[in-house]
């Protein structure tokens, strides 16, 4: 039977509407805004990132070559998708930053509610399915941690979902096409999350076409006809993403094989970010664990997170690592657990149940969704993750198996509408008109009591149970406050504020009891038929603010603001780097794909010098475009960068030291940043004999008018205890050589490059076939090479030379860049194992390197686009004129 009248809309609510009711909480949490000075703190979308020229757009979308990190290295190209054609039009990085975030979680929850919209569901439930993904704490703290792209990931997954259910009179098949734009829109944002979100997509599809009427292996074939569809038309359309994703994250990067050997050996790394299975309470208790790790100014606070997400395996043994790393939270709402595990519930009832058969199989099916999902999440901590990725192929290449809570909380809140609906639909009824109203609320509980079903019953007093048991855990919990301080202890937090994080986590399960009471209470009374339907729009708003209330409380800690202008003005060090930054590079670290600086951590300026100037690395460093050697983040390394790095690292059983200075050198790695009493170490360990290090600078800090870490001022100081040391032995980052030595195996190459008494200033490896050999009665190196204009993708470079010679330009070598000497194409060469150069005559020459990456796969992507817009207007034009779902997705009665 379908929904009966009067559970019906009489005035549904309009899409303006909602959209004010999910901006209104929305800009209540994101207030500051609004002020000019301020911006959201991003992790892995800093302001100084998305401000640099490699990012800047529209040029991103025609090749994203990252210039600021290592020797420079190919990132995705930007894709014509939300995130990007928000940038474009917005044209400026501050305001992006400053609602970005919201508008992703804006832009989720109204494609929830044109999901619940298209499945049939009250207009109220409708809504409140909205907020509860707008606000949902993984959805909202990703989009926080600066992963917006991952929120409209997921709005795209809801959209996939609203095309599966659309209803074109004509040419059905269309739907299935525009699911797979959606779902490739989602790839364009989210990478492999969204590629994770396709899994759930295509089981779905599937799903739906079983339950038609009809022979099962006639619907098996057609299912995989239609699953196959949605899979290629998301392929098609995000062809340009995946073309570079295949070539930046695939191609020529370590541990990608697939022997068993290969698995074996990444399985820690690929299973580090997993979900300890005793942090599946944070579902309910937010804070049980904590949030953040620490504040902006790198201090761990009462609400740090202190859970073992993240942690290096054996860390516990050997301390090296990450000891955890909390990037986003687990919360689903009180309400929205209880409705999900009522839809369930409901699915499970043998009479009387409110759900027809559909329904009923499709709350099994997004429930073992929900199962499937947790379980893989698990990773290292539970055997089900081993299957997948002992069988599936390349499955082993996606990190982070706690990726796969996305999918756990999509099919959370799905459960939640339909349990809602249930309610709604099926509890609020008109009385009798000859039922005599009884104005006792507890005479009116016991008559219900009486009469109630038998589910009825079982549900409130189960959820009672469940109360009541949480309670008493939360009075052990807080009685157990030497044994949590001692674990903490463990875990590295100072015992000072051990006692702080217990007692927040005392307090953050108190407010999860209280607001499952609260809806434990509401569902009850809405169950023993105290509430009508002429309360639906107050018990809406009720509900609404409940959930604004319960999610808004918990997911206010990941909201962080800081004041860009302060955090982003110069100082002596930045004006020195900054100036002609493309000439050279800049280091922090030894290693520059590990840690460790040069300063002392133990003291205290050692302790806040490398605060500060490692937020420069990822703030100040790419804002000012300043290049570094140093890696902020590069998850899947090349092969040939691993080798190139390994060679000029010293081992732990032979600590060759000026292998370091020999990596600086073929780098162009010319200025240091550290503390000036390491000068003398370097000289005389990395340099001996040669002693090339001296100091450029010395700068100091000023504490006087700090009260943040951004306050702390850096000034110039002849006796400072910091300093940039020069190494004036770093190859210019271009040098015409007249001199080269043909070398094309890789190996040969690098022990070449590593030979003590090779001299990089005099010789340039060349990995390519030259036909002219060098001129061996020349001068050294008679030429010079300036550059006389820099972009990170098109560097020009005038040089001169009496001989032949071979340009190298010191950065890192790629097939996409294409080299012209006077305007005519040459062979772009392969120099000193990872950098690019090209062949030029005797005389005076202008050499332009130019990355060129083909552009076919954003031609597919935005012919895609118009398709898409096409096929949308098409089946929504020729809908069937009827209720969105009406006749699949009714509720009985």
């Amino acid at each position: 039977m379908l929904i009966p009248a009067m559970a019906r809309d009489s005035k549904p609510i309009s899409w303006w509407q909602v959209l004010l009711i999910l901006a209104l909480p929305l800009a209540v949490l994101f207030h500051p805004s609004f002020q000019s000075e301020l911006v959201l703190f991003s992790n892995d979308g800093p302001l100084g990132v998305i401000s640099s020229k490699a990012a800047s757009l529209p040029g991103a979308f025609f090749g994203y070559w990252n210039d600021l990190n290592w020797v420079g290295q190919e990132k995705p190209s930007a894709s014509p998708n939300f995130s990007q054609l928000l940038g474009s039009i917005l044209n400026d990085a501050v305001v992006y930053s400053k609602i970005s975030a919201p508008l992703s979680l804006l832009f989720l929850g109204f494609a929830g509610w044109l999901l619940f919209r298209q499945l049939g569901f009250h207009s109220a439930v409708c809504v409140l399915g909205a907020i509860a993904f707008a606000l949902n704490m993984n959805f909202f703290s990703n989009a926080c941690w600066g992963l917006t792209t991952w929120t409209v990931s997921m709005a795209s997954a809801l959209l996939a979902l609203v095309a599966l259910h659309l209803q074109p009179a004509r040419m059905p098949f269309l739907k299935y096409i525009l699911a797979g734009f959606a779902v490739g829109h989602g790839i364009t944002e989210g990478f492999d999350t969204g590629a994770l979100y396709s899994l759930a997509i295509g089981a779905y599809a599937a799903f739906l076409v079983f339950l038609e009427k009809g022979d099962v292996g006639q619907k098996g074939l057609k299912a995989a006809g239609l699953v196959l569809t949605v899979a290629v038309s998301a392929a098609v359309f995000s062809t340009q993403i995946l073309a570079t994703l295949i070539e930046t994250q695939i191609q020529g990067v370590t541990g990608m094989g697939q022997t068993k050997e290969a698995k074996e050996k990444r399985w820690d790394e690929a299973t580090q970010w997993s979900l300890p299975v005793k942090e599946a309470l944070r579902l309910g208790v937010p804070g049980l664990f904590g949030y953040r790790m620490t504040d902006l100014e790198g201090r761990p606070s009462a609400s740090s997170y202190w859970g073992a997400v993240g942690r290096t395996p054996g860390w516990e043994t050997h301390r090296r690592g990450y000891p955890r790393h909390s990037g986003s939270g687990e919360y689903a709402g009180a309400l929205v657990l209880a409705m999900a595990a009522f839809a369930v519930f409901q699915s499970l009832r043998r009479s009387r149940t409110p759900l027809n058969r559909r329904q009923r199989l499709s709350v099994w099916f997004w429930a073992g969704i929900a199962l499937v999902s947790i379980l893989l999440a698990f990773g290292r901590h539970a055997p089900f993750y081993h299957l997948p990725y002992d069988w599936l192929p390349y499955f082993s290449t996606m990190r982070n198996p706690i990726k796969f809570m996305h999918i756990f909380h999509l099919a959370s809140v799905i459960l939640f509408g339909y349990g809602l609906q249930v309610l709604w639909a099926h509890h609020l009824k008109r009385p009798p008109a000859q039922e005599k109203k009884e104005k006792k609320l507890g005479k009116l509980l016991q008559q219900w009591w009486a009469k109630a079903p038998g589910f009825d019953r079982k549900w409130t007093l189960a959820v009672a149970g469940i109360l009541l048991f949480g309670i008493l855990s939360c009075l052990i919990y807080a009685s157990a406050g030497k044994e949590t301080t001692q674990l903490l202890l463990d875990a590295g937090f100072p015992k000072e504020l051990a006692g702080e994080i217990h007692q927040f986590s005392v307090f953050e399960l108190l407010w999860s009891i209280a607001f499952f009471s609260i809806v434990w209470i509401l569902v009850t009374l809405i169950l023993s038929g105290i509430f009508h339907y002429k309360h639906r729009k107050a018990l809406g708003i009720a509900l609404g603010l409940l959930l604004v209330a319960d999610l808004g409380r918990a997911d206010r800690f990941w909201i962080v603001y800081y004041d860009y202008k302060k955090k982003y003005t110069s100082n002596p060090v930045i004006d020195k780097l900054q100036e002609n930054a493309f000439e050279r590079r800049v280091a922090l670290r030894l290693n520059p794909f590990a840690g460790g600086m040069l300063s002392d951590a133990t003291k205290q300026s050692g302790l806040i010098f490398h605060n500060i100037v490692g937020s420069w690395l990822q703030h100040q460093f790419p804002y000012y475009n300043i290049q570094s050697l140093d890696v902020v983040q590069m998850p899947r390394m090349k092969i040939e960068d691993k080798t190139f790095v390994a060679q000029f690292t010293p081992q732990q059983n032979r600590p060759e030291w000026n292998k370091y200075a020999r990596l600086w050198e073929l780098t162009s790695t010319r200025y240091l940043l550290g503390m000036t009493n390491y000068l003398a170490v370097l000289n005389q360990q990395l340099d001996p004999g040669q002693e090339r290090f001296q100091i450029a600078s010395r700068f100091d800090f000023d504490f006087s008018n700090a009260v943040k870490l951004e306050d702390i001022a850096v000034v110039e100081h002849s006796s400072g205890q910091f300093c940039i040391m020069e190494f004036t032995g770093a190859l210019p980052k271009a040098k015409r050589y007249t001199d080269w030595l043909v070398l094309t195996n890789q190996q040969a190459a690098l022990d070449k490059l590593a030979e003590p008494q090779f001299d990089p200033a005099k010789t340039v490896v060349v990995m390519d076939t030259i036909v002219k050999p060098p001129a061996k009665d020349s001068e050294e190196n008679d030429g010079t090479a300036t550059i006389e204009s820099y972009h990170p993708k098109a560097i020009r470079i005038q040089t001169t030379g009496s001989n032949d010679g071979v340009l190298l330009y010191n950065d890192r070598y790629h097939p996409h860049w294409r080299v012209y000497v006077n305007g005519k194409q040459q062979p772009l060469l392969r120099c000193n194992s990872i950098m690019r150069g090209v062949e030029v005559p005797a005389g005076s020459h202008v050499v332009e390197f130019r990355y060129e990456p083909p552009q076919w796969g954003l031609a597919i992507s935005l012919l895609s686009i118009s398709l898409g817009v096409w096929i949308s207007c098409l089946c929504l034009i020729r809908s069937k004129q009827k209720p969105p779902a009406a006749a699949s997705e009714g509720l009985k009665i």
